[in-house]
């Protein structure tokens, strides 16, 4: 059985980085890269590195299946990223240009099984 820890206001820091969301749970799942991060919240590997970069953001979906995963709120979860938003809106991600990203590395993953 392992324990949760709730990320801790010194692990918070100003600015907007999905790649510090991304580490602070592969820390806390005991993870050592993307690949097994990706393989735990059952997505393609390549929506977290385009994420990572700054290429798309992260989704509502994806969020969603971070909380579940790790057991932190989506409060938590967005101020480990630097999100500091009292809403998050559902409209500001909904892109068609990310949807069909999105869809195309959904589609290109289930052609290759890697995840």
């Amino acid at each position: 059985m392992t324990t949760r820890t709730r990320p801790t206001s010194a692990a918070l820091t100003d600015g907007y980085d999905p790649g510090r969301l991304f580490n602070a749970l592969r820390g806390q799942l005991m993870l050592r890269t993307d690949v097994g991060l990706a393989r735990k919240l059952e997505v393609p590997g390549a929506l977290i590195r385009l994420v990572r970069m700054g290429e798309i953001p992260v989704t509502p979906e994806l969020l969603i299946r971070m909380e579940e995963v790790s057991g932190w709120s989506g409060r938590q979860l967005r101020d480990l990223m630097g999100d500091r938003r009292r809403k998050f809106r559902f409209d500001e991600v909904r892109d068609p240009a990310f949807g069909d990203i999105i869809s195309e590395i959904y589609a290109s993953a289930g052609s290759k099984k890697s995840w």
